[in-house]
């Protein structure tokens, strides 16, 4: 049965991912959301600092926030307020790097085309900047790509002006991309127009949202989000890495997460309860499939392999890496351990969102770096009933595990006996034993 079932996600599953990790659109957009990383830190920090008054209630602090507490507004506004903008920019870098395009023209075009979209001007002719933040997000990545497009017809089709040999590459660099700006200014101001005159006034961006609406909101379901961790971990024990669904994820955790932050920042209440600290810190707690309980049960394995493997996996699963756990005793392609490491797994990995939605726990507010667990299931939302609810976790996980592990223990002990048993038996056999007795020397 098994094996049956090993062929058909061969046949199915395989394909796609290897499909997604070759579209060139889709690569783009997930080292795009990666590069952000940094953005999305910064602007999770700013978002931080003004709280500090709230439990530090000194004069002298209180006093250095309403006289200095403008910069951390700055530095939100200057990162997830324009991470859209961001986000148009790394994309359409790696996707016109895969064309081998010129990137800085490439990244210049998209910009130039997101802003036509989505930026404003007031009565006093001021820019109003509100689509360039996550609620951009979506939008970026549809002109990221059309725009690199756009530039990438024009080169083949050498609609472009060639500067004679020994002009300097900047300077040609620069001639060449005079018609595709052209091209992509009038196109993209007309799209503004039609937008314009069929939506009443409204930008692309909140068009765009309010047509992704139903899919983006969705993952807050927890059935969805529970479906979405089972195929996660579908694709991890077929030797499949997760990051295929990065494309689709990414965009929808970045924008959770500044919603997030804009509603703390405005003491509303927040929506979200998956980010990409969130995911990180309690869906992949210990790593994907939350294995901690299976690295605990092989430590006080009586098996001398599986005690091993549990003494090196320990010290990176507290780090949330379970790669020797996956390939070492292994996971990957083990049918005892495969309905404990995707279904359990993404139930124990669920449980802290559970608990934010009954208000056990904060929503999420911060995306941590590299920090050890509890430490960064903590700084996710400052909640320090994070370690609580991990702890159970840990209960969890240790209890779905162990009746699995027992039957690949009792395997092993066999195993181990009977290489035992061989180490300590004759070299040759009785026959050549009873041969080699007859022999007169």
């Amino acid at each position: 049965m098994f094996e049956k079932v090993e062929a058909t996600i061969q046949k199915t599953l395989v394909p796609i991912a290897n499909k997604v990790d070759n579209n060139a659109y889709l690569t783009a957009i997930k080292k795009g959301m990666v590069v952000m990383t940094p953005v999305l830190l910064l602007g999770s920090i700013a978002a931080i600092f003004p709280s500090i008054p709230e439990f530090i209630q000194t004069q002298g602090v209180v006093n250095w926030f309403e006289t200095y507490g403008y910069i951390f507004s700055i530095l939100s506004k200057v990162s997830l307020g324009l991470v859209g903008l961001y986000a148009v920019l790394s994309i359409s870098y790696f996707l016109s790097e895969s064309y081998k395009l010129y990137t800085v023209g490439s990244m210049m075009l998209s910009a130039i085309a997101f802003l036509i979209v989505s930026m404003d001007v007031d009565d006093n002719g001021n820019i109003v900047a509100s689509y360039l933040d996550s609620k951009g997000l979506f939008t970026a990545i549809f002109i990221a790509i059309i725009s690199v497009k756009i530039y990438q017809f024009f080169t083949v089709h050498k609609l472009v002006i060639k500067m004679p040999e020994g002009v300097p590459d900047f300077v040609s660099s620069s001639f060449e991309l005079i018609t595709p700006t052209a091209a992509i200014g009038v196109i993209f101001i007309v799209i503004r127009a039609v937008t314009d005159q069929l939506s009443g006034g409204v930008l692309l961006p909140q068009v765009v949202m309010d047509v992704l609406a139903p899919a983006i909101g969705s993952l807050d379901s927890l059935w969805v989000l529970y479906f979405v961790l089972v195929l996660r971990l579908v694709f991890w024990f077929f030797g499949i890495h997760s990051a295929v669904l990065s494309p689709i994820l990414s965009p929808i955790l970045v924008q959770y997460l500044s919603e997030n932050i804009a509603a703390h920042e405005a003491g509303e209440p927040l929506k979200h309860v998956i980010t990409g600290g969130a995911m990180s810190a309690f869906a992949n707690f210990t790593g994907s499939g939350v294995t901690i309980g299976l690295v605990l049960a092989m430590l006080f394995s009586r098996s001398l392999r599986y005690k091993k493997v549990g003494a090196v996996a320990i010290l990176p699963t507290l780090f949330g890496i379970n790669e020797p756990v996956l390939f070492g005793v292994p996971i990957i392609l083990n049918p005892v351990l495969m309905i404990p490491f995707i279904f359990g797994g993404a139930f124990v990995g669920i449980l802290p969102m559970i608990a934010m939605k009954i208000g056990l726990l904060n929503y999420p507010i911060f995306d941590p770096p590299y920090v050890p667990v509890f430490v960064e299931g903590f700084l996710t939302g400052f909640d320090w009933r994070s370690i609580i609810i991990q702890l159970v976790q840990v209960g969890l996980s240790f209890m779905l595990y162990l009746p699995f592990f027992k039957v690949l223990e009792k395997q092993e002990l066999d195993q181990e006996e009977k290489n035992k048993e061989e180490k300590h038996s004759f070299v040759i056999s009785e026959e050549d034993e009873a041969y080699l007795t007859d022999i007169d020397f």
